[in-house]
């Protein structure tokens, strides 16, 4: 698709069940890694009262033949166009279609469809992928049952895998292997997955509650088996808690997980045959850190539960994405709650909310959940479709209560089961449970931005009640449901009362006794623990904001509150133009050290705020004066606390490479100390680094101790950064950890980034390299919003290479764009200059034209 050929807008008004459906197809693939002949043999029905033009969707396909019912289609009853054939007349309301093309997977660098990895071939065809395997109704509502040969050289590809269940293998007469695979549950062609290549098979089992024994394996590049146990563990473990939570049992003998190094998302949920990004299932504990321990047990979670929601039950058009990413977002952070700490899951998923999806909601790429129309579907695989998503089915939950919420799901997949729906069908389910509409949720699902409510307090002697009134201030908008709840205190820090209130509408008032007679107002937390995705102003002040901070008995709204306190003390800084008075920070700080909080929690309360969350927090974009103002705080809190950060790094010094809780807090809160002791003005604890980086026996204290060095730019980052390339060199996923060290914070970091992107270990190609080095660079704002304009420059430039190897890769990081009509001086100026010449491109992508077109149009 070039800029000279429009794309089509597809609007969520103009919705129509397609006029023809394939319910069964028998696909045969003669694989070369040059050269793959696909065979299609379709079972087609007419799906409408009156007949029409049947129309195949098909791109960057060779076609080689066209049958009706075994014949052979005349040229003149049919049309190749860009985008598909279309076949005008249809013999009848039911006929066989048999169609042949033929693609080069070696050549397919845009990692959509069948392509090469390394060694394999293997495929992604969500959202339409698809078509450019071959022709085909490529439509979420087009549900069909999937018989699968595969045939090629055995030397080439002794592994060939696909959906269901695996019927026969065979050597054929002349050398070749051919092996056939049925999947029994009909699903629509997005969810189809071929895998071929040599690969390693490991293999471990799982036993249902019903006595079933589903075999479980992890197909991975040799050298790679000893990486896989983890992985194995996270799925049993996801698979006994969508049985103990839920009764949803595995529905196949067989399930497979591919760990794949050329894959542009995280993973893909295929029905049986699930495709990962290697990052996220190979471990160990000298190669992945804590955080990615975590990030594998929540992932692997996600795509299995999307057996249930997002296979079984699937989706009618793509606008209803977040039915299924939204509700299985929400069904891994559940799962990933209940097996780590619920307090800190929470924190880091509303912390990743602050920082990603609340700017996306006040930039040039907001959207609502449903989005009303899009040019490419790649660009709406978003925060806001996801973990917004999430949110608001948490809202739903916290409506209903998790017990009736349970049974609202298990209504909805049994009675959509097989079907493709949208959020109506989802959110129906829930009110039949819940016995009752839901006033105003489905809003939630059309209206873009996120809420902002004010609370103003009003006080009333002569009741002595104060009365907090909650207001939405986007009045014009659609009208929400939310979900607060709250507790109130006395200035001491003592609990008086909680509660959880559904505000319906624009405005909830609430009325609160005055702590004494003489009408003192108690101090409330609104929202705890996010209780709605919502901003909220209050009129809390300096004092009350520290009581919480020291008191809250939730932990996840004493860690925000204790923020809150951070970004207060940052914003008189900012408006004074010269360091506030810390004190009272200091104390509030302090006091944690007297608490006997879990280790990893303790360890967040006690890590400074980036520069990116204080940006947003305070919609400040200096970012030279917000970061002096960081780092003195830090050497602030480093001087007064040098002596507990120093017992915090002791006690916590020896610890034991297994991913348990109490050597998790162990590690971290280790790490956050060594982190502060760095920022002492008398540089004496560089050698603590220095050491922990040598003697290190898990990836969490290795890689911590190298990125504070380069840093704080200590005179041993060089060496720590030659060291850790000897010792991972041969370890690619490692290595983007390295990559992404060097650039990810500081000033003017362009010419390591000039200096590694031609690194032999770096690759244009790999998508996990370009999100290590170039989105690493372009989330570090003292080096991407330069006020020289250099890093817009660096960075549009490696989107204009990407446009053409992976339109959907340069789509993603033109999105980091988005923020730059915010920024002082020239820089809007230059970003807009560098995105226009990006728009100008002559082979521009769908892809990438949708997502910078927007961004302009915000300036």
């Amino acid at each position: 698709m070039t800029s000279s050929s429009p794309s089509p807008v597809h609007k969520i008004e103009e919705y129509s069940p397609n006029l023809w459906l394939t319910p069964k197809v028998d696909l045969r693939f003669d694989l070369d890694p040059h050269l793959t002949v696909v065979r299609a043999d379709y079972d087609v029905q007419l799906n409408s009262n009156s007949p029409g033009p049947l129309f195949l969707h098909g791109e960057n396909l060779e076609f080689l033949s066209l049958r009706l019912n075994g014949a052979i289609v005349d040229p003149s009853e049919f049309e190749i166009q860009e985008l598909g054939i279309l076949i005008y007349h249809p013999p009848s309301s039911k006929f066989q279609l048999t169609i042949e093309n033929r693609i080069c997977p070696s050549k397919n660098s845009s990692l959509e469809g069948l392509y090469q990895s390394g060694s394999m071939l293997c495929t992604q065809n969500e959202p339409e992928g698809f078509r450019k395997i071959v022709y085909a109704i490529d439509r979420p509502d087009n549900m069909m049952q999937f018989v699968v040969t595969i045939s090629g050289d055995p030397s080439l590809f002794p592994v060939m895998l696909s959906n269901g269940n695996l019927v026969y293998e065979k050597i054929l007469s002349d050398g070749k292997k051919e092996v056939k695979w049925e999947d029994p549950f009909p699903k629509p062609s997005y969810l189809f997955a071929l895998v071929a290549g040599e690969l390693v098979e490991t293999i471990d089992s799982f036993q249902t509650k019903s006595g079933r024994n589903v075999t479980l394996k992890i197909f991975v590049e040799k050298g790679n088996e000893k990486k896989v146990s983890f992985a194995f563990e996270s799925l049993k473990k996801a698979m006994k808690w969508d049985e103990d939570t839920f009764g949803l049992e595995y529905d196949l003998d067989l399930f497979m997980i591919v760990a794949v190094e050329d894959f542009n998302m995280g993973a893909m949920e295929n029905k049986g045959l699930n495709l990962f990004n290697a990052k996220l299932v190979l471990a160990d504990k000298k190669s992945a850190t804590d955080e990615t321990f975590e990030s594998i047990l929540a992932v692997i979670g996600h795509e299995y539960f999307h057996n249930w929601t997002g296979n079984r039950v699937t989706l009618r058009n793509w606008f209803n994405l977040t039915l299924k990413e939204g509700l299985t977002v929400f069904r891994d952070q559940w799962f990933t709650e209940d097996m780590t700490d619920p307090a800190v899951k929470r924190i880091k998923d509303i912390l990743f909310l602050k920082e990603h999806q609340f700017p996306e909601d006040q930039g040039p790429m907001s959207h609502p959940i449903v989005p009303k129309s899009y040019t490419e579907m790649n660009n709406f695989y978003t925060v806001t479709v996801y973990e917004k998503g999430a949110e608001v089915i948490r809202l739903v939950s916290e409506i209903l209560g998790r017990e009736t919420f349970k049974k609202g799901l298990m209504d909805y997949l049994t009675r959509y089961d097989g079907q493709g729906v949208t959020f109506e069908e989802f959110i129906s389910s829930m009110e039949a449970a819940f016995g009752k509409p839901i006033s105003n949720i489905r809003n939630w699902y059309h209206r873009s931005g996120t809420p902002k409510l004010q609370v103003k307090e009003t006080y009333d002697p002569k009741s002595n009640e104060w009365e907090f009134t909650i207001k939405d201030s986007s009045q014009k908008d659609l009208p929400l449901v939310f979900v607060n709840s709250y507790a109130c205190f006395d200035s001491n820090g003592t609990l008086l009362t909680e509660g959880k209130r559904i505000q319906e509408g624009h405005e909830d008032q609430i009325r609160m006794k005055a702590i004494d007679p003489s009408g003192n107002k108690p101090i409330v937390s609104f929202f705890r623990g996010l209780s709605s995705p919502i901003l909220l102003e209050t009129k809390l002040e300096k004092e009350e904001i520290r009581v919480l901070a020291e008191n809250e008995p939730d932990g996840v709204s004493r860690f925000f509150n204790f923020q809150n306190l951070i970004f207060l003390w940052m914003e008189e800084s900012i408006r004074s133009g010269k360091s506030e008075d810390l004190t009272r920070l200091l104390e509030t700080l302090g006091s944690g050290f007297k608490k006997d909080w879990d280790k990893t929690y303790f360890s967040f309360y006690l890590t400074f705020p980036s520069l990116n969350q204080i940006s947003e927090q305070l919609q400040c974009f200096d970012f030279l004066k917000m970061e002096t103002l960081r780092k003195e705080a830090i050497r602030n809190i480093a001087t007064k606390f040098t002596k507990e950060f120093q017992i915090l790094y002791e006690e916590n010094r020896k610890t034991i490479p297994i991913q348990t809780k109490e050597e998790i807090g162990k590690r971290r809160l280790k790490n956050t100390a060594l982190y502060y002791l760095l920022h002492d003005p008398s540089h004496r604890f560089e050698g603590l680094a220095v050491a922990q980086q040598r003697e290190a026996k898990h990836m969490s204290e290795e890689i911590s101790a190298l990125r504070y060095l380069i840093e704080i730019g200590s005179k041993e980052k060089e060496n720590g950064i030659s060291l850790f390339y000897d010792r991972w060199k041969e370890d690619a996923l490692v290595l983007d950890v390295w990559f992404a060290a060097q650039v990810g914070t500081g000033e003017n970091r362009f010419e390591e980034l000039e200096i590694l992107e031609t690194h032999p270990k770096f690759f244009i190609k790999n998508p996990n390299k370009v999100r290590a080095l170039y989105f690493s660079f372009a989330r570090n704002p003292l080096s991407f919003h330069s006020k020289s304009g250099k890093g817009y420059q660096i960075i549009a430039e490696r989107i204009k290479q990407l446009n053409v190897i992976n339109p959907q890769i340069a789509a993603g990081l033109a999105k980091l764009f988005s923020s730059v009509s915010k920024q002082n001086g020239d820089l809007p100026r230059i970003a807009k200059r560098e995105l226009e010449d990006i728009q100008n491109l002559p082979n521009l992508s769908k892809d990438l034209g949708e997502v910078v077109g927007k961004i302009i149009n915000s300036f």
